[in-house]
């Protein structure tokens, strides 16, 4: 009789206690999932300003090799000539800030690996533009090789290179937020 008792006042109790730990997992669960998506909507939208910042240097960047492909032979056209005619040089300014926020937040592990490893590959296109940003900066701001023939081919050979990475990191970023939008089911529209 007393055992009956004891059970009729400790399984509502218990019952109780389950069902307010499963709300609360559920709860917390549904918080980490919106953080998340808010986290891949915000990596997207910043990998899709990325996109628009390397087209547009590289369509700039066409119009200097282009301009430097009618000089490379002229030695009366220094780079500096070049680089005014063609009015400068642009380099991409890119960002990585919300995917780095991510990856160093404890919620890093409700990813994938392959989306960790994936914004990695992205990552070393990024150091590789930035490698080449830092490079063409130290060879324009050298004014003794500033009117050196030979300048003008370095030059060319190195923009050629530097628009293929970009071009990569383009597929890259486009490929990333595909695979984003597929694996955590987000549309454009929101």
């Amino acid at each position: 009789m007393k055992l009956k008792k004891v059970l009729a006042d400790i399984v509502p109790v218990l019952v109780g206690i389950l069902l307010a730990l499963f709300i609360n997992q559920y709860q917390q669960s549904r918080s980490e999932e919106e953080y998340i998506r808010n986290s891949v909507r915000s990596i997207i939208l910043e990998n899709e300003e990325n996109i628009k910042e390397l087209e547009y240097a590289l369509s700039r960047q066409a119009t200097f090799i282009d301009t430097l492909d009618n000089y490379l032979e002229d030695d009366l056209f220094t780079l500096a000539d070049v680089l005014k005619k063609a009015r400068g040089v642009y380099s991409p300014d890119l960002k990585s800030t919300t995917w780095k926020f991510l990856v160093q937040d404890s919620k890093h592990t409700l990813v994938s690996y392959e989306f960790i490893n994936r914004l990695a590959e992205i990552e070393k296109y990024e150091v590789l533009v930035n490698r080449y940003n830092v490079k063409i900066g130290d060879i324009i701001f050298q004014p003794a090789f500033f009117d050196d023939p030979r300048l003008k081919n370095v030059f060319f050979i190195l923009f050629s290179d530097f628009g293929s990475i970009e071009r990569a990191m383009i597929k890259e970023l486009r490929d990333f937020n595909d695979f984003a939008r597929e694996t955590y089911s987000i549309t454009d529209e929101e």
